[in-house]
């Protein structure tokens, strides 16, 4: 299987490790400039489709417990 590499802030593909070494990589979107060591990994297209859908429904949900309280 072929493995895909998104940006968690901008869904971008542009991801690409800076520095890498003995602790882990340090990804850099080219996209949104986004730094870190967290990146998103799916196996197909349709992995980060249900990401952002899973994304969706989280912040619709975290927005209806936060109008209750």
């Amino acid at each position: 299987l072929f493995t895909m590499f998104y940006c968690p802030k901008c869904k971008s593909q542009e991801v690409f490790p800076e520095v890498g070494g003995y602790v882990g990589a340090i990804y850099i979107c080219k996209d949104c400039g986004y730094r870190g060591s967290f990146v998103l990994e799916v196996d197909s297209p349709e992995g980060i489709k249900n990401v952002e859908k899973e994304e969706r429904a989280q912040k619709k949900s975290g927005r209806s417990s936060g109008k209750e309280g």
